[in-house]
């Protein structure tokens, strides 16, 4: 009604900075009718008890199958419990849900009593502010990076704005029990993350998949004929990470020369997966893709394309942490170093990590070609000390321990 009273002045009123006035103050007003709106379903829908075998799962605010959630799915699905999983899904993203997962609109009506009647909530992202959690609920944060590698939360709070510091701050005071893939990072949960709660040191139940990578080459080999490659050509994965500015020009790896070089020196076939950040997933097509560079950023899950590849190549991504858990090689290709440093800050130097890092062509191409495993190795060894890095491989198992216990 608001929507129609509001459209109809409009339209008596001549073009100009009143109109776009008025357009801001429709958002401004249906935006806050939705929010209220929101909350008032959590509490409507308490009417309705707390279903002990339910969990509510969401992923990157609505995406498919996939991340920490799913692998936590998935061990639920294998130990055959007793239990009913709901994910949150948008419409534009993959329905590929095992038949056993129920979906559900992501921010529907459906969704929120969902939220509001099941026990145990899994999520990887920050919930948003109009979220209510019972006290029977019990609330399990994942997150969706790993390592302490770029500054985060409280610690680059200037860049934030006033609205997400408050929507993180209430989220931390819902959260029943936080995943942690390292000594390091519990301490940056504590530090930056405005929570004062429980941690469980397990690792991350997606990276189970890439400790245990020689046990599971089935999924080495689904990825393969997903993308009709043969068991001869070796594969590198370019996933770098996305910028506030969605700036395209940094990704200016020359992807031609690369291939040519590595079949010249190495005597291999190889071939390239992209795979950009959801955040910039749909502007993909920016990239000249043939059967040699293919495009593989609405592939669901980047783990099993990890499992798959032979190199990574990221920038500041926090897969540089998770692929090398399978002592594969790691290279960081960082062209705008200095300008992402000023913007976002970094827990220590980048150039003091394991992983080669370059700034241009040329530098990521020697750094290929004149990579030393047994330096590498050793360099790994003693980063993941210094971090305290999990690498048991039963995260997934842990966290259902866990939820077993809850239920």
């Amino acid at each position: 009604m608001i929507h129609h009273i509001l459209k109809k002045i409009g339209s008596l009123i001549p073009e100009g900075k009143f109109r776009d006035n008025i357009k801001s103050v429709y958002i401004f007003i249906k935006d806050k009718l939705i929010f209220y709106f929101r909350i008032f379903l959590y509490y409507l829908f308490r009417i309705f008890p707390i279903k002990r075998n339910k969990i509510f799962i969401q992923n990157f605010y609505g995406k498919g199958y996939g991340d920490n959630p799913k692998y936590i799915s998935e061990e639920i699905l294998l130990r055959g419990l007793n239990i009913k999983l709901v994910w949150a899904v948008s419409s534009k993203s993959p329905k590929n849900f095992p038949q056993k997962i129920k979906t559900v609109p992501y921010e529907s009506v459906r969704a929120i009593y969902e939220e509001a009647t099941a026990k145990i909530w899994i999520d990887n992202c920050r919930k948003h502010s109009y979220a209510r959690k019972r006290k029977a609920q019990y609330y399990i944060q994942t997150w969706h990076g790993s390592g302490v590698f770029k500054k985060v939360e409280k610690d680059v709070e200037q860049n934030l704005s006033a609205y997400y510091v408050k929507r993180a701050k209430y989220d931390s005071t819902m959260i029943n029990i936080f995943l942690s893939d390292s000594k390091s990072s519990s301490q940056l949960y504590h530090s930056a993350f405005w929570y004062n709660g429980e941690i469980l040191e397990c690792g991350l139940p997606r990276d189970d998949i890439l400790i245990n990578f020689k046990s599971n080459q089935n999924i080495k080999n689904k990825v393969k004929d997903y993308y009709q490659i043969t068991d001869d050509i070796k594969i590198i994965l370019y996933a770098p990470t996305f910028r506030n500015n969605e700036n395209m020009d940094i990704y200016n790896i020359n992807y031609e020369l690369l291939l040519n070089t590595l079949r010249k020196q190495m005597k291999d076939k190889w071939v390239i997966l992209i795979r950009l950040h959801p955040n910039i997933s749909e502007k993909s097509e920016f990239i000249s893709y043939n059967k040699s560079i293919i495009n593989a950023s609405n592939y669901d899950d980047i783990q099993e394309l990890m499992l798959a590849s032979d190199i990574l190549i990221t920038d500041y991504s926090s897969c540089m942490y998770e692929f090398a858990l399978m002592n594969k090689p790691v290279f960081l290709y960082v062209n705008d170093h200095e300008q992402y440093v000023n913007d976002r800050g970094f827990y220590f130097d980048l150039f003091s990590m394991p992983f080669p890092c370059a700034v241009n062509n040329d530098d990521l191409l020697q750094n290929i070609l004149n990579f030393d495993t047994a330096r590498y190795l050793n360099s790994l060894a003693a980063f993941w000390e210094k971090l305290g890095i999990i690498k048991n491989g039963d995260a997934a198992k842990r966290v259902v321990d866990r939820i077993v216990a809850e239920i």
